[in-house]
């Protein structure tokens, strides 16, 4: 991937020479120790919000599995990081005890851990889980259910965040504020994607409550006050998104039943759960079945699932594949890939630099007066930096350009992949010389779109990003002989 073996490897030396100078103070040392580690470990995507977004039935949407919330079989949920592995394994930790690797049972509502004695410490300090799961999904990202941490804490922890929010009022701003620093790598508001949940539910949980949300997704993430604090935002229903991943023939059978019901006549008992879960009602579907789908769903999660079955989606699989798609857990699934997995390096980057930073400021140390500027120009430098931005205002519409020039822009940024052939769209197989002729054509392209005169100043500037990654691919190719 262009420059980033390179870029890890310069914040890998700052952090190396940081260390060194840091060898006497125990409490600095382990700051920079935990940073060089995080650096080189799969991307960490903290799944953040208020309370009762969403959050645990997030996790499991994005995995595919019922794991979350985990807790312990006598307390509350637990601040938990979900990793692959290559069997199902748990770990607790306390900030004053070592590591204790517990029993686990899964249950309906997730893993319940059998902590025992290990549940609390003398202190009473942070308590947290480390869950291995067997994931396809968790093989490059680790998830990490917060509870209700505090913002400084969840950036903290995070290369990137999933917010969620019901309503994304002032109280949430203050929170995203609280990942943007003043000064430096955290400047850079491109480890945050905002995510609109309880989707279904909007505007009474109608059968167009997905719609409703997505609009007024996009109309949020048009807002100046907004770009500037995060990437995207994204209308998901997590309950229905996880529903979609992990349905069962068993509840496709009884939605189809239900389908089947004349519409004047199964609508009345869709206007509430009440209604709908009554006894006696809807003769042919049990009580049970009734309830373990508006569990499972919700009511217009309910109401969607019936109105896809009718519409055509005449099998477990296509229902659950339409759902998934309606859910808006396929765009979160694409903004995450585009914005967050594909860009590790850059991610892993901002979070050890900004560590580093705010190290370098607190506690400055001899021998590293020059270190705060050399940060301070790699980050000015920092053009992937720049690519997430220009990326992010091309998927919002901050900037808004023609449909196959936007499509040509996000590639060339590294939106679908960071190697030169994903840059250039160009197949595995393609010879040296037509590497070559695409990269210069994309760059002459460019250069023309940047000084078109009958352009916007913001559609020139952005022009001039996907330029430099342009001119970053034909130089990359003109110092290296092996592609």
């Amino acid at each position: 991937m262009i420059d980033d073996e390179d870029l890890e490897q310069r914040v890998q030396r700052l952090l190396s020479q940081a260390t060194h100078a840091y060898r006497g103070n125990r409490a600095a040392a382990g700051v920079l120790q935990e940073a060089a580690t995080r650096l080189v470990e799969p991307l960490r995507v903290v799944v953040a919000g208020t309370p009762n977004s969403g959050k645990s039935t997030l996790v499991n949407a994005l995995i595919g599995e019922d794991v979350a919330p985990a807790a312990p079989t006598d307390g509350p949920s637990a601040f938990t990081s979900y990793q692959d592995g290559p069997a199902p394994r748990a770990w607790w930790f306390a900030e004053d005890q070592r590591p204790h690797e517990v029993a686990m049972v899964r249950t309906t509502p997730g893993l319940r851990l059998s902590t025992g004695a290990a549940q609390r410490s003398a202190s009473g300090a942070t308590r947290r889980a480390v869950i291995e799961w067997p994931s396809r999904t968790l093989r490059r990202t680790r998830f990490v259910d917060t509870g209700r941490l505090e913002a400084r804490d969840v950036y903290r922890e995070a290369d990137a965040v999933l917010y969620l929010t019901t309503h994304l009022d002032d109280s949430d701003l203050s929170f995203l504020w609280a990942g943007r620093g003043l000064r430096g790598p955290s400047v850079f508001p491109i480890h945050t994607i905002v995510v609109l949940s309880r989707a279904d539910a909007t505007s009474g949980g109608r059968a167009d409550a997905m719609l409703t949300a997505r609009q007024l997704a996009r109309r949020r993430r048009r807002e100046p006050r907004v770009g500037t604090l995060c990437q995207d935002v994204i209308a998901v229903s997590p309950l229905v998104g996880h529903a979609a991943r992990t349905l069962r023939e068993e509840e496709f059978r009884v939605l189809a039943e239900l389908a089947a019901w004349p519409r004047a006549s199964l609508e009345p008992h869709l206007l509430s759960v009440d209604r709908f879960t009554a006894p006696g009602a809807l003769p042919g579907v049990t009580a049970e079945q009734r309830d373990q789908l508006v569990r499972r769903l919700g009511l217009g999660g309910l109401r969607l699932a019936i109105t896809l079955t009718r519409t055509g989606c005449t099998t477990r699989a296509a229902l659950a594949e339409k759902l998934q798609e309606y859910s808006g857990l396929k765009d979160l699934q694409s903004a995450v890939a585009e914005l967050f997995t594909t860009r590790r390096a850059a991610l892993k980057a901002r979070s050890a630099l900004t560590v580093l930073d705010q190290l370098l400021r607190t506690e400055p140390a001899p021998g590293l007066g020059e270190q705060l500027a050399e940060i301070e120009l790699l980050c000015a430098d920092l053009h992937p930096f720049r690519e997430l931005r220009l990326l992010s205002a091309l998927r919002c519409g901050r900037v808004d350009l023609a449909p196959e020039t936007a499509a040509d822009a996000r590639r060339l940024l590294g939106g679908t992949g960071t190697s030169v052939g994903e840059r250039l769209g160009m197949p595995d197989e393609a010879s040296t010389d037509d590497i070559y002729a695409a990269a210069y054509a994309a760059a002459e392209r460019w250069r023309q779109e940047s000084h078109r005169p009958d352009t916007s100043a913001a559609q020139r500037r952005a022009a001039a990003v996907v330029l430099r990654s342009c001119d970053t691919i034909t130089e990359w190719l003109a110092g290296t002989q092996v592609l």
